[in-house]
């Protein structure tokens, strides 16, 4: 099993003061969807996306270098009971390494502590190195592995959990 630092909120230490992350809304959608083309062989569709942002438990987020500048990232999670769950999350290709994905978890963190969750879980590609290493350097761990999770190409995902320590509270 992997195992990663103990649950401590990240930060979103190089990311730009002028970074922006809010709310999805509808009007996002196709920049979100321009991300998810150049993120992944199987992008989430925009009915997907639609779905979520009517969801109670569901909440999605964009990422933007700036202000009025273009969607950059999104992250979506589902918030049930003491748990949240995150489903999805992107940076673009051309984003990537400048910690703009650690500064989604950290909105991410936020939301859970502001939602008394006592935990964060996700489901990962065994082959998704850069995230992996972002999940463990966060406090996740892993916890089990699903076979031919991935219906695309039959990978299997990672299981990784978070227990949040009372300072994320």
């Amino acid at each position: 099993m992997l195992s990663g630092m103990p649950a401590t909120p990240p930060t979103s230490r190089g990311v730009p003061d002028t970074a922006l992350i809010e709310p999805m809304m509808a009007p996002d959608l196709d920049e979100v969807l321009a991300v998810e083309s150049r993120s992944f062989a199987d992008p989430w569709p925009r009915n997907v996306f639609e779905a979520e942002l009517r969801h109670d438990w569901s909440y999605s987020y964009v990422l933007r270098p700036s202000l009025g500048a273009s969607v950059i990232g999104h992250a979506v999670i589902w918030i049930v009971a003491d748990e949240v769950q995150l489903l999805h999350i992107a940076v673009d290709p051309e984003w990537r390494g400048r910690g703009f994905g650690s500064a989604l978890m950290a909105r991410l963190f936020e939301q859970a502590r502001h939602s008394k969750a006592a935990r964060i879980t996700l489901e990962v590609r065994r082959s998704n190195r850069a995230a992996l290493k972002l999940y463990l350097s966060l406090g996740f761990q892993s916890v089990g592995l699903r076979p031919r999770y991935y219906a695309s190409d039959g990978e299997d995902a990672i299981v990784m959990d978070c227990v949040l320590n009372d300072e994320s509270e």
